[in-house]
């Protein structure tokens, strides 16, 4: 992909590398250094080698800030749904194994600390990516960042309350739902006033449009 001009690769060529780029990104997170967590943990493996699989972000986020914008990737809706799955897979695991490194000191723990990280933590990174997916759309106008930010965080709530919710405690169940109430709350009032925005926007863009006309 550095040499894609040099050697004048077709832009269908180069759109199948980023795809496979990332699905390759996304089978290492999920597959390989999963495998390599319990081998730390039980001191068959150095953390060295863990941390030597961050170089893979390397060319994870030149291709997102460097390649994408410059090619034809993007002009295919369900790009925009490849990337942002992707980003969001390899971050909740990259997290995940990072939170059981950090706080486990065996097996038993780790798998104690995967449970935790996943009803406490998950849904919160779930939901800052969802914010982000949601004020890029708005930003740079991509109706597809919108969607996944709004997906992403119907998803979260349907694990947290669907599932993670069953797994606390009488106490923490009923601060959840309480918790859901006034997210709901806050939903409804961020939704109505990103309806006011997206009007706007649509308005301005028809008076600039008659204004060229």
């Amino acid at each position: 992909m550095i040499f894609r001009k040099p050697l004048n690769i077709r832009s269908d060529i180069q759109n199948a590398l980023i795809y496979l780029l990332f699905i390759l990104a996304t089978l290492n997170l999920a597959g390989s250094v999963s495998s390599m967590v319990p081998a730390i943990l039980t001191k068959r493996l150095h953390i060295s080698y863990y941390l030597l699989h961050w170089l893979q972000w390397i060319p994870f986020i030149y291709i997102c800030f460097r390649i994408i914008p410059t090619s034809e990737f993007h002009k295919r809706p369900i790009s925009y749904w490849l990337i942002s799955l992707a980003l969001i897979i390899c971050i909740s695991y990259e997290l995940h194994h990072s939170y059981v490194l950090m706080v486990s000191h065996d097996i038993p723990h780790s798998y104690e600390a995967s449970g935790h990280f996943s009803i406490l933590y998950l849904p919160i990174i779930w939901t800052i990516l969802a914010s982000i997916f949601i004020y890029t759309g708005l930003k740079k106008d991509i109706l597809e960042f919108n969607k996944i930010g709004f997906a992403l965080i119907g998803l979260m709530v349907l694990k947290l309350y669907g599932y993670d919710v069953w797994q606390m405690d009488n106490i923490s169940r009923i601060s959840a739902f309480i918790v859901l109430g006034i997210i709901l709350l806050l939903s409804s009032f961020a939704f109505q006033r990103l309806k006011n925005i997206i009007r706007n926007m649509v308005d301005k863009k028809e008076k600039t449009e008659e204004n060229t006309d």
